[in-house]
């Protein structure tokens, strides 16, 4: 038997998983201690013990990234190799996978109508370009999944939340990200907001929709948005201040979606 929890977006999210066919090789399972280790740490580790694991072995890995959930299902799905339990307790995810096929010899999978964008960016013209193309896929009926990393997730977090911060470094941070879209400076001759500012009445002048808009719409419209759980930790966001709906994943998760894509932007 299996549990899968869904959000409300469809993409599935691994909370509690358990099959009960499970095969016993007549190997000792490797055992792997990534407790502490950030993305991508936790699958560089399990690809080094499932590389010197016998076909039919077993790797149990206990991870402290949260952002593993996720990553766990897209690392099983690229790599081949089967993921037979994945739980949580007390913090540390407990993940379970039988080597089915030698690292690198999985099946490359059929592209599909599908476009990734990896927004690194923070600035206002950049990301109006990758929500520009990520609206003219959707309504050419493709599919779109949207990471976002470091300074591109200030075009998720929500206006009404202020960051909290820790210490003095976190503090620092606090006052070099944007804390919104609103707040998001033109990639060049910004002049110290005039020039984001000219350019938003511009566009109004012009009908053309803000960010904001143009966010919500890809979103309202089916692109998946995922978060990059390290660059959270990073940049001290929290997942309560990013828009509500947000999957929260790391590398193997974009690049399972990249992988199949047969269009992907980095911006």
């Amino acid at each position: 038997m299996c549990l899968l929890l869904f959000k409300n977006n469809n993409m599935p999210q691994l909370e509690e998983f358990q099959r009960s066919n499970v095969q016993d090789s007549g190997h000792e399972p490797i055992r792997v201690d990534a407790k502490g280790s950030q993305c991508p740490g936790p699958i560089m580790s399990l690809a080094a013990a499932m590389r010197d694991a016998q076909i039919g072995q077993n790797v149990i890995i206990d991870v402290t990234d949260s952002g593993f959930k996720s990553d766990a299902i897209s690392w099983s799905a690229v790599t081949g190799n089967t993921m037979q339990s994945l739980t949580e307790q007390d913090g540390v995810i407990t993940a379970m996978f039988t080597k089915t096929t030698e690292m690198g010899e999985a099946v490359i999978p059929t592209k599909e109508d599908m476009l990734t964008i990896v927004v690194f960016s923070g600035e206002m013209d950049k990301g109006l370009a990758a929500f520009n193309i990520a609206l003219g896929a959707l309504a050419m009926g493709m599919k779109v999944e949207i990471f976002f990393t470091f300074w591109g997730l200030s075009l998720i977090r929500k206006k009404d939340k202020k960051p909290s911060a820790k210490n003095i470094k976190e503090a620092m941070l606090n006052q070099v990200l944007p804390n919104d879209d609103n707040s998001l400076p033109m990639s060049r001759e910004n002049m110290l907001g005039l020039g984001a500012a000219m350019m938003k009445r511009i566009m109004k002048e012009k009908n053309v929709p803000s960010l904001d808009f143009m966010i919500h719409l890809a979103k309202y419209n089916g692109a998946k948005f995922i978060a990059c759980k390290m660059s959270m930790d990073i940049m001290n966001i929290q997942a309560e201040s990013l828009l509500d709906g947000i999957d929260i994943g790391g590398v193997a998760t974009m690049l399972e979606f990249a992988r199949k894509s047969n269009v992907n932007f980095f911006i």
